[in-house]
């Protein structure tokens, strides 16, 4: 791969220049100190790939910019004045990207990747139009997305999927190298490989698969799973992919390593994302009584027993959060939120939201859950005469405010005082009545499902401890200033 870079600073060209010849194989950089000395030469030796510092880029330089323009061009920019008209440039000249000063060799390495890909990719693309041209049944990334063309013969789809999508280039490498023998082609996508294989002597290339997924743990040793479709009789191209990549879906329930064929419409099982109001109190049951053993059974049942048909991932991802949230409320009732905890329920948050399998966000919560029992703050909260009055009554609102028959002689009784006592010294140290700071609670809750899903007014006003929904509105309009309604709206 032929790179030209423009830079000013001598110092800069070279350490892109080591950064890049390092970690790129066959990469050939060129460094030119100005843009004059890259435009005198413009003509003689176009490259694959301009490295272009756009602080000495100025109106006049037309020559530049006619290159710039021309088709199938790529270059990537580099600046230190991350202002509007920097950006703008970038985007009319169809820059891949511009890169702003201070930034970091991974993001630059990952830029030159994607070029060097889809340069592949279109060399690749020119060589089956030159075989479609003598075949006449090629197929190409329009009849993927958008086309509806069917194909006389019936095909199979195969995915090359990672954990990783940093492997894709590697992955492509790997299988261009292979010797399938069968006629193929491939696809670079932006989750997965794909290749097409027409579906005579499917057995043979499943076999051909094997081999592969073999060769790629031994030399490489990252996740991979493999998922293969076969076309209905009548189907377009455009179906068939999009069948594939549903399918692909549910590496999510499956994990990496397999080989994936299931021929029949991927369709999710509905599924109620939220814990019912019995599931938030038996979860705030085994957060304060710390039963390890029963918050494990209770995870793993839920969340590592599914079967076909699947419910869909995202459900799942809000069914996690939603139990998130629940040990959410234990920090915040002992206190445990330091900026160490912050970090370490960030991290599982992601992780339920981006992670690729199920199994690592269960055991990512679960050791999360267990760290939490193992803190020492918790502990001293947890004996007796070491948490304020008001403290305790405030954790025993959050704990039971969606539970709509619960009050204050409840709370009275738990704490083994007279309710008249509780509410005259709560009132007096708190500097709000008990009746309120419940209110509040319930409101708090109600705005973060109003935000957060698409749930009915009627649904939440019982979910946060309100019979009625008009009753609801009314306080919820007093405490707020505005309607449920108009709050969603915002």
């Amino acid at each position: 791969m032929q790179i030209h870079l423009v830079a000013k600073d001598r110092l800069e060209a070279e350490g892109i220049r080591w950064i890049v010849e390092s970690h790129l194989s066959g990469s050939v950089m060129t460094t030119f100190a100005s843009l004059e000395e890259y435009i005198q030469q413009v003509d003689k030796n176009s490259p694959d790939l301009l490295l272009l510092d756009m602080d000495g880029w100025t109106s006049e330089n037309n020559r530049l910019e006619e290159q710039l323009q021309q088709a199938n061009f790529r270059w990537i920019g580099i600046s230190s004045e991350r202002i509007f008209q920097t950006a703008y440039r970038g985007l009319r000249f169809h820059a891949e990207d511009v890169l702003f000063r201070p930034f970091s060799p991974t993001d630059l390495i990952k830029q030159i990747q994607q070029v060097r890909y889809q340069l592949r990719n279109a060399q690749r693309q020119h060589a089956m139009k030159v075989s479609s041209e003598l075949t006449g049944d090629s197929i190409d990334y329009a009849d993927l997305f958008f086309l509806e063309r069917e194909r006389a013969e019936s095909m199979t789809m195969a995915a090359f999927l990672p954990k990783h999508s940093s492997m894709l280039p590697l992955i492509y490498d790997e299988l261009q190298r292979f010797p399938f023998t069968k006629q193929h082609q491939f696809f670079a996508l932006t989750d997965f490989i794909l290749c097409v294989h027409e579906t005579q002597d499917k057995v043979f290339f499943q076999e051909e698969y094997r081999t592969f997924l073999g060769q790629w743990k031994e030399r490489v040793g990252e996740p991979l799973a493999i998922v293969y479709h076969e076309s209905a009789a009548v189907q377009s191209i455009k179906e068939t992919f999009e069948q594939t990549k549903q399918r692909t879906e549910e590496i999510f329930f499956e994990g990496y390593d397999i080989i994936l064929s299931n021929n029949q419409q991927v369709y999710w099982l509905p599924m109620d994302p939220f814990l019912t109001p019995l599931e938030q109190r038996e979860w705030i049951e085994m957060l304060e009584t710390r039963d390890v053993k029963r918050i494990r059974h209770w995870v793993e049942k839920e969340f590592l027993t599914y079967q076909r048909p699947y419910p869909d991932p995202e459900m799942v991802r809000i069914r996690m959060t939603s139990v998130l949230a629940q040990i959410r409320r234990y920090m915040k009732s002992y206190q445990l939120q330091t900026d160490e905890w912050e970090s370490a329920y960030y991290a599982v948050f992601q992780q339920i939201v981006q992670s690729p399998i199920i199994y690592e966000m269960v055991q990512d919560l679960l050791a999360f859950t267990i760290r939490l029992f193992s803190d020492e703050t918790a502990n001293v909260h947890l004996r007796n005469g070491e948490q304020s009055l008001v403290e305790k009554t405030r954790a025993l609102i959050e704990a039971n405010y969606w539970d709509a028959g619960w009050g204050l002689a409840n709370c009275a009784e738990a704490l083994r005082i007279n309710k008249s006592t509780l509410s005259r010294r709560f009132a007096a140290e708190s500097d709000q009545p008990f009746r309120v700071v419940l209110h509040r609670v319930r409101i708090e809750e109600a705005k973060r499902l109003l935000q957060e899903t698409d749930l009915s007014l009627e649904e939440i006003s019982r979910l946060v401890g309100y019979v009625h929904q008009s009753y609801f509105s009314a306080k919820f309009k007093q405490i707020e200033n505005c309607t449920p309604f108009a709050y969603r709206m915002r």
